[in-house]
């Protein structure tokens, strides 16, 4: 089937348009999904129907649109939650995030970007972060950041009535512009960075760099923020130091801010959308009632545990609420283990990690939770990508129209797929390593671009089914698949063409 697929593709080449004419979606879309739309769109739109007709007897019980609380992780691997295989057998037991999958939809399809900032982009617009010219992670003194020109998902829902929040690690830019309360959100509460720029805060604390205590302040120039706090339009404002005992319970903190957000605004008129960034499991010190408590023996397994926590109380107080039932809970990591902190690292049993195009770099653990709408014990293996997240909360606001079409949206709408359980929509993916293409992914098949050599494109073909660790590359019985990638390939490209990047945006200083 998936191999039928990309041969329609390439016979189709010729008869796919670069633009939506026609299309009865408002979104740009690159150009692959109009083939889909081709042999699907029939099929699309009936199930469309019957989500439109699941969504308003929501609305009609609920008074109000879904609530939407997104969860961000930090260099979980795939394969670490109990549910997966992980859990108590690694030392680091995850009963909550367990009982999450066991009252939803275990995601073990789904696709991140291969790093901290890439991952966020593309959640927050819906796109592949090539395409925002944020490409990178930022560190203190880096004057990249989101554009103000991006239309993050915080700004759709907040246009489409919804109270928005944010809590954790942004890790999008330092200029103030770039901030959360200037990008959708009518409060934050966050960090800059990862949990790493306070062990070079003061010359004490940079002993956890290998000693390194005697390097010339000129390394250490750029300014360093703490925990800021901001509402949407006003300046943020520096709430909390950085160092190693404030960030021990930056993450309590920032739980806290959570439910509170939730309590106040469980009986509004106005649903709500949350984006709590964890920072854990990044960070080098654990909470002190957490210190320890894994079997593990790791910081990383007493924050997976501490998180676990957190991911059980607010299940608990969604349900005593009486909004379970209207809010679509989607938990996800942001990108594989970082072994570069090995052993104080997640594990995929996957090839690769964090930074790496490999399926442990981008394949992470995910889970939805919707109690009456998402259907119980749920395992699903079909690809989604962390840009769809994007465009099914905008679908599931009702504001699918305001998606803007001046550029290419990545993201698919997969509420029919969430809630109905019919067939993902997402048939391929192009896997960025920074600004360059890495891989490309068609139904079972990826493609790692890689250089070729006397005319021969290289072992660069992998079946992910049969092997998923991509160790054994293949070429000579993927022949009939060579041209086939190339047009995948030089569609998208061309794509890039009509629909340029957008140059990098640095903030100026203050």
């Amino acid at each position: 089937m998936c191999s039928h697929w990309i041969m329609k593709i390439a016979n189709a080449l010729v008869l796919v348009t670069l633009a939506s004419t026609g299309s009865a979606f408002a979104q740009q879309f690159d150009a692959p999904f109009y083939e889909l739309k081709k042999e699907n769109g029939e099929t699309w739109a009936q199930e469309d129907v019957a989500i439109d007709a699941k969504l308003e007897e929501l609305e009609k019980r609920f008074g109000k649109k879904p609530n939407i609380i997104y969860i961000l992780t930090d260099d979980i691997g795939d394969g670490e939650l109990g549910v997966q295989g992980g859990g108590a057998t690694r030392g680091m037991p995850t009963p909550n995030l367990d009982r999450l999958a066991h009252e939803g939809m275990l995601l073990n399809g789904f696709y991140a970007e291969p790093s901290c900032t890439p991952t966020r982009v593309a959640l927050m617009t819906g796109r592949h972060p090539v395409r925002t010219g944020l490409t990178d992670v930022i560190f203190p003194g880096n004057p990249a950041g989101l554009s103000p020109e991006e239309v993050t998902i915080a700004e759709l829902l907040s246009d489409a009535g919804y109270a928005t929040a944010m809590y954790g690690k942004w890790h999008l830019g330092d200029g103030e512009e770039t901030l959360p309360h200037h990008q959708g959100f009518d409060e934050a509460f966050f960090g800059l960075y990862n949990a790493a720029p306070w062990a070079w805060n003061t010359p004490t604390e940079r002993v956890m760099w290998n000693n390194y205590a005697d390097v010339p302040d000129f390394f250490f120039r750029a300014p360093l923020r703490g925990k800021l706090e901001g509402k949407k339009g006003e300046k943020s404002v520096e709430v909390g130091p950085l160092n190693a005992e404030s960030y021990t319970r930056f993450e309590e903190e920032t739980f806290a801010r959570v439910m509170d957000f939730v309590e106040r605004n469980a009986k509004s008129d106005k649903p709500f959308f949350i984006y709590y960034a964890s920072h854990l499991m990044s960070q080098f010190t654990s909470h002190p009632d957490w210190e320890g408590k894994a079997p593990q023996g790791t910081h990383n397994a007493d924050q997976m545990m501490e998180h676990d926590h957190y991911i059980g109380q607010l299940m608990k107080r969604l349900k005593d609420l009486g909004i379970a039932e209207n809010t679509l809970v989607v938990w996800m990591s942001d990108n594989g283990p970082m072994y570069d902190l090995f052993p104080e690292s997640s594990y995929t049993g996957l090839r690769g990690g964090k930074g790496d195009v490999l399926e442990g770099g981008v394949r992470v653990p995910a889970v939805a939770w919707w109690p009456g709408v998402i259907g119980e014990m749920q395992t699903k293996a079909e690809m989604l990508h962390v840009t769809d997240m994007y465009t099914t909360a905008a679908r599931l606001a009702g504001v699918m129209d305001a998606i803007p079409t001046d550029r290419i949206v990545d993201g698919i709408d997969q509420s029919s797929f969430l809630v109905n359980s019919t067939p993902s929509r997402r048939k391929y993916m192009f896997h960025y390593s920074g600004a360059k293409l890495g891989a490309v992914r068609v139904g079972q098949f990826k493609r790692h671009i890689a250089a070729g050599h006397g005319g021969l494109p290289g072992k660069a073909f992998f079946d992910i089914y049969k092997d998923p660790r991509e160790e054994h590359g293949v070429m000579v019985n993927m022949l009939w698949a060579w041209v086939p990638f190339d047009d995948i390939q030089r569609m998208h490209e061309k794509m890039i063409g009509k629909f340029p990047h957008r140059e990098p945006y640095y903030s100026k200083p203050e």
